[in-house]
């Protein structure tokens, strides 16, 4: 075991092992399975040049996962066939989208709740810092 710092000493301080440990009655039990982890969650981001991204933002969303759709690299007419699309996958999945920004949305899966807050909770203003 390695010395602790210690402003006092000289800087460090020795361990001197005379801690008091620790002493339970009871066996030990094992558990015989160990709950897992949530998965961290996560959102995928995609900026098609081309219509054919669609499958691959169909199979997110079929995966449960979020997408955020940057559609700002394609074309007008490719990026109306891309809304299209989305809002018919959404529809049919019962999820959710919603636009973020200029030609950027975000699609939800039916398990996903968005909170979108646009104005301030309160009158302080705090959330009003433009």
């Amino acid at each position: 075991m390695g010395a602790l710092r210690d402003e006092h000493h000289n800087g460090w301080l020795m361990p001197s092992g005379n801690y008091p440990a620790a002493m339970y009655d009871d066996e030990w039990v094992e558990q015989e399975t160990v709950p897992s982890a949530p998965a961290p969650a996560k959102i995928v981001s995609l900026r098609p040049t081309g219509f054919e991204a669609a499958r691959t933002v169909g199979e997110h969303i079929r995966a449960s996962t979020p997408v955020v759709m940057d559609l700002t690299e394609m074309e007008e007419a490719e990026a109306k066939r891309m809304v299209d699309f989305a809002s018919g996958l959404i529809f049919g999945t019962q999820g959710g989208i919603e636009r973020i920004a200029r030609r950027v949305f975000l699609l939800t899966p039916a398990d996903v709740e968005v909170m979108v807050i646009d104005r301030p909770l309160d009158d302080t203003g705090f959330y009003n810092q433009s």
